[in-house]
């Protein structure tokens, strides 16, 4: 006998308006679907009201009158129809009364919840757009007033913070002083002149005034002019076996978003979880961090996991905003965005940084020494952000859970299906030989560039263009940058004179480690993650090596704190948690207070850390 999930998933997947969604499609726009039990007589829908949700009927009959509760019958539905879609495009008031004609079952979706979804799945959107389109025109009614009818381009916006016109004219007049002086007869020496172009395009990338790309490219275009190096030699961090390392990662990732298998780990996770709010917090800190190295994109993470906090608060019924619901968001967010420097692969940019190591330094952090040396701070920051939240946003008490949202898209997941099977095995199989590879000298670029073939073999999905090429282009530029500074020995000449003044100041190798962190989160108030990351790699690096301290204690404090969001303008991967939440689950104020929290736990982390890793010889 079917279950009453397994009835509703049957009807979402029988009706037309979804049934161009494919299950991963579909399981998401179930977490937005609340049952509606009815009783024969009870009125769903009255005639003349402005309509706000769409009904799927899943049991019963259900009749169509015009002219109120009273009126004519001009139709009945069943199981399998629809009503009420109009109301999901315009505010116009309902064309007819639905009425019960014997007892059943609906499945709603809210209005506001529907764009919202459309928002962050562009699968869903066209599919539903379509049929919703498809229905109107069949009923004459598809002439809808430009500003009724929103776009459905208008939800596919990513979540961007607008420089001011003012602070972009001063990054353009700035930028355009560097070029000057860069190319100016007081400029004979090739390190001044790459500095100062480097400065520009800092200059550039902080104030915005347009894309990275550009200023990326631009950055090479000002190299070849200038006459620093040939040609060739500009693009050289795109002929590296790092480059392709971060495109097959960021392929297989894409791959790995696409066939539902986290979202079917996620639920299975939380619904299993008791239903007491510190359990549900830690499985949302512990899911995110578990999920860092099969999916190595934060933003994907926070997309993936916010709507699960959110579907949890909705259940607990706990009220926005609260103490509750901010502990619920926020674990989701921490477990699945600043915990990247955990594993080698578990961001771009930890590949990037691993990238600006010293080639001894990159064969001796394999993935498993990298995951062995950043487990106690993990460790730290994740049981010290799990107590701040319950010190700082005091959640108290809250009801059990209901679950039948997460059940209803468990059915409509289903069983296993056979490309999630092969997708699953052949990252595990990517994960082991990242482990084992080094011990046959095998890069893990050539691992993971041979999973990503066999990811496209498996799913028939070779769609290159739906990778994130502007971060493609950024991260070649940047190891374009690295090759080129140590090229005009700029590492040797940082980092030398760094060692002299630090220890004039009496800082060495452990204090080193501390400050490394301190100019981390000094950094990320003025630049994203990306360049913080890259310009405070190429800085430490050098400074490390020179004062005696490995190359990885440079990066590891970078990459522990870099997506630190205590300036949610500078941390998109943060806007995105906030936004897949839709800013119902905290503030951006209870964000930054966690924020700081989190700023001091990791540099504490940092301290505590310095005797493990003195151990392991790396100070």
């Amino acid at each position: 006998m079917r279950s009453a999930d397994e009835e509703r998933s049957e009807r979402l997947r029988s009706v037309d308006l979804t049934s161009g969604l494919d299950r991963v499609a579909l399981a998401r726009l179930a977490a937005y679907m609340d049952p509606v039990a009815v009783r024969a007589g009870d009125v769903i829908i009255t005639e003349g009201e402005t309509g706000d949700a769409l009904y799927i009927v899943v049991r019963g009959t259900f009749a169509v009158l015009v002219g109120g509760d009273g009126g004519e019958r001009v139709n009945t539905v069943g199981p399998g129809h629809y009503v009420g879609e109009l109301a999901l495009l315009v505010d116009e008031p309902r064309s007819a009364t639905i009425r019960a004609d014997t007892d059943g079952e609906l499945l709603r979706l809210d209005r506001q919840q529907f764009t919202e979804l459309l928002g962050r799945d562009a699968a869903a959107a066209r599919a539903v757009a379509t049929t919703l389109a498809r229905r109107l025109r069949r009923r004459d009614r598809s002439a809808l007033p430009d500003e009724a009818a929103p776009s459905v381009s208008s939800y596919l916006r990513a979540p961007r913070t607008e420089r001011h016109p003012v602070t972009k004219a001063v990054g353009v007049v700035l930028a355009a002083v560097f070029v000057l002086v860069a190319f100016s007869p007081l400029v004979d020496l090739a390190q001044w002149r790459f500095s100062l172009l480097l400065f520009a395009a800092v200059a550039l990338w902080v104030t915005e005034p347009v894309p990275n790309v550009v200023v990326s490219l631009g950055l090479v275009a000002s190299w070849i002019v200038s006459g620093l190096a040939p040609p060739y030699a500009t693009l050289s961090g795109f002929a590296t076996m790092s480059w392709v390392f971060v495109l097959a990662v960021l392929g297989i990732a894409a791959a790995v978003a696409r066939s539902g298998l986290l979202l079917r780990l996620g639920l299975l996770l939380i619904e299993r979880v008791p239903a007491r709010l510190s359990w549900q917090s830690a499985a949302f800190l512990v899911t995110g961090i578990g999920l860092t190295p099969l999916l190595p994109l934060a933003m994907a993470r926070a997309a993936i996991s916010a709507p699960l906090a959110e579907g949890v608060a909705d259940a607990m019924k706990l009220p926005e905003r609260g103490g509750a619901s901010a502990t619920l968001g926020l674990s989701a967010w921490i477990g699945s965005g600043p915990f990247i420097f955990l594993f080698l692969n578990g961001s771009p940019v930890c590949l990037l940084a691993w990238s600006l190591m010293p080639l001894p330094a990159q064969r001796e952090f394999t993935w498993l020494q990298w995951f062995v040396a950043a487990a106690p701070l993990g460790a730290i920051l994740a049981a010290g952000s799990f107590l701040a939240m319950r010190v700082l946003l005091r959640p108290g008490a809250v009801a059990r859970p209901a679950r039948a949202p997460m059940r209803l898209q468990r059915a409509v997941l289903g069983s296993m299906s056979r490309r999630e099977i092969a997708i699953l095995a052949i990252v595990a199989l990517t994960l082991v030989g990242w482990i084992i590879g080094p011990r046959y000298l095998i890069h893990p670029g050539l691992i993971a560039l041979l999973s990503f073939i066999a990811v496209m073999i498996v799913t028939g999905i070779s769609d290159l263009a739906s990778l994130d090429w502007e971060y493609l282009v950024f991260f070649g530029v940047a190891l374009s940058v690295a090759n080129l500074a140590e090229g005009l020995r700029l590492d040797r000449i940082v980092g030398d004179n760094a060692a002299t003044f630090l220890a004039q100041l009496g800082i060495g190798g452990a204090a080193f480690v501390i400050l490394a962190g301190l100019l981390t989160i000094v950094v990320k108030s003025l630049l994203a993650a990306d360049q913080a990351i890259l310009l405070l790699s190429l800085a430490l690096i050098p400074v490390a090596i020179a004062v005696g301290v490995h190359p990885w204690l440079a990066v590891i404090p970078v990459l522990a704190l870099g997506l630190s969001w205590h300036v949610p303008a500078q941390s998109p991967e943060y806007l995105v948690a906030y936004g897949a939440s839709h800013g119902r689950l905290y503030s951006h104020r209870q964000g930054r207070r966690m924020a700081f929290a989190y700023d001091a736990i990791g540099l504490a982390g940092l301290a505590l850390c310095l005797p493990y890793w003195h151990l392991l010889g790396y100070i």
